[in-house]
Order: C-alpha cells, then structure tokens, then sequence
C-alpha cells in the first residue's frame, strides 16, 4: 500500500538525465481567495514566458512542479503550479467539486496576469484540466492530459491498480484506517528506494517505472510532493482523492476544446483503456500511446514530446518503437 503512495507521486523531468542538486525555482507564493481561503503556489521555469499552469497528481503538491524547471527554461514557459485545497500552503475546502477549480484559477490566473495560458495535468490532475477546458476554452492555448484519472464513478475502477481499489475501500468503509496509511507511507517515504522496506515494495511497479523512479532527484521531488501533500494531515489528502470517486458534473462528452491524451500501455496505477474510452467520448481529443512506458516513465523520458505537442512545435511523435496510435 506504501506503494500505492508512492506510486501516485506523478512527477515530470527531463528526457535528458536529471543533474544532481536543488533546482532553481522562484519562491513560493499565496493569494487570498474571493472566499477568504489562501492558495498556495509555486513558479519554476522563465518568469517572463507563456503561462503554463501544472496541476499536480495525487498525493502530492505544488512542489511537483519543481520538476518542469527545465523544460519551462527551454520552451519559455513560466510554469505555476497550485496546491489544491487542503494540500501544502492552501486551505483546506469543505465539501469541494471539482466544478469548483475552475473560479480559482481565474482568480489566480488574473494574480498572475495571464489572460491566455496553457494547462497540463498529471494523472490526479487530468480531472481538473477538463474542468478548466469545459469552463474556460477561450483562456486556453492548449491543455493536456498524461496517464490521466478517470471519472470513476462512470467508469468504474475495475482497471485501476489492485491496491487503488483497495484503498478505495478503505475509503469507503474504514476511512479512519485510511488515514494510518497515509501516515505510515509518509515515514516509510523517508527511506531509501534501494533499501528495505522501500526496495521490496518497489517491486510491485513495473520495470520502466522503477527505472525512473530510482534516479535520486527524482524520487527526492516525488518525496517531496508528498510530505507537502500531508502538510495539513490525511484528512486534506483524503478530500483530495474523493473528486476521483465522486460526480464530477458534467459529462466528458461536452469538453469540446482540442485536449492532448498521453498514456502507457504499462501503465500499472492507471491503465490505458481509461484514456481510450475518455477519447472516444470526447469530440476533439487525440491520443498518443507509448507501448513501452508506464506511469512515470512515459512523462519523465517523454517530456519534451509532450510539451512540443501542446505548444504545436512538431516533432512531437514519440521513437518509433514505443510508439502507438500517431498523431
């Protein structure tokens, strides 16, 4: 289950190796919301480039970001990326809709001064980049979405990870214990992946993604993310992950801005058949496979194709042997 955890810490890099050392960022930030609630974020990447707003997965926070410092530097994209409510430096929400993401990032996309702005979002932040496309076409550039949630109630999450459905359970039916887990992956995450009990859990992930998992700069963003997450204690957390279980409000089917769709087919958390049925239901989404990539893998080796795609660079089409559906 710590896996699990761990597993569900998304976090993007470079193609190229990860260089060793703290990344340059800019400071963290909070605004104070029309509601009176603070929403933290954080910016990494150039600060006079086209905004691009990163919604993290889950659990983890703004500080997943970190992680697209590079690729902000090269493609002049200054990157912001909002902790949740309940997650990091944001107050914590009662009763959140995920219906209720897209007025805050107006608010924070009119702090930022960004009338026009990309969105990307990582698996437990694929939800909130449909929200944002239903809600705001007209601010948008391009939103894209890798190994995204699904909309479990309407899908069901009979293709979901064996320990995502049994932490749904828990969920449901002892969410206090729930809650110990979290705690307990939060200590355990203070370990080291190439040492017990991390190691033997580790294995549980397919080859790609503990390939990638086990590049230390790595898995200290993905550590990072998720201490951030439980700032608050699990019951953010928890809140956090009950958009994926409940009714988002709308049918996926009336998202008609273009939204770029990138999954694995190793993809063990997440399976990819959830971003097929997303694409057949939406009118103007296309799809990039990559047979050979898994969860983490697929956005860490695969970055720059991503963001190519999304900014309409070219040269977007992933090596040939991992490949899929093209463009």
């Amino acid at each position: 289950m710590v896996v699990t955890i761990l597993a569900s810490c998304e976090v993007h890099a470079n193609k190229n190796a990860v260089p060793s050392g703290p990344r340059i960022h800019m400071a963290d930030h909070t605004l104070t919301l029309s509601n009176g609630l603070t929403l933290g974020y954080a910016e990494y990447g150039d600060p006079a480039g086209a905004a691009m707003f990163y919604f993290h997965g889950w659990p983890s926070g703004r500080v997943q970001g970190e992680l697209m410092y590079e690729a902000g530097l090269k493609y002049g994209l200054r990157i912001i990326a909002p902790d949740r409510p309940g997650i990091g430096l944001s107050d914590f929400q009662p009763r959140r809709r995920l219906l209720d993401w897209p007025p805050v990032l107006e608010e924070l996309a009119a702090h930022a001064g960004a009338e026009k702005f990309h969105v990307l979002g990582w698996s437990g932040g694929g939800p909130y980049v449909l929200a944002t496309a239903l809600k705001m076409p007209a601010r948008l550039l391009s939103a894209t979405i890798v190994c995204g949630a699904p909309p479990l109630a309407f899908f069901g999450d009979a293709k979901m990870f064996w320990l995502y459905r049994l932490m749904i359970r828990l969920r449901g039916h002892f969410p206090s214990v729930l809650g110990a887990v979290l705690r307990l992956g939060a200590l355990l995450a203070r370990g080291s992946p190439d040492k017990p009990p991390l190691k033997w859990l580790m294995r549980l992930l397919l080859e790609p993604d503990r390939r990638v998992l086990a590049d230390p700069e790595v898995f200290r963003v993905v550590r990072a993310g998720m201490m951030e997450s439980l700032r608050r204690g699990p019951r953010a957390v928890i809140g956090d992950a009950d958009i994926y279980l409940s009714e988002w409000g709308f049918e996926v089917s009336s998202v008609t801005f273009p939204v770029h769709l990138w999954h694995g087919k190793m993809d063990r958390n997440i399976a990819w058949e959830y971003s097929a049925q997303l694409a057949e239901l939406m009118p103007h989404a296309d799809i990039h496979w990559l047979e050979n990539e898994g969860h983490y893998s697929l956005p860490i080796l695969h970055n720059d194709a991503i963001l190519r795609h999304a900014l309409g660079l070219g040269a977007a089409r992933p090596p040939a042997a991992a490949a899929g559906v093209p463009d």
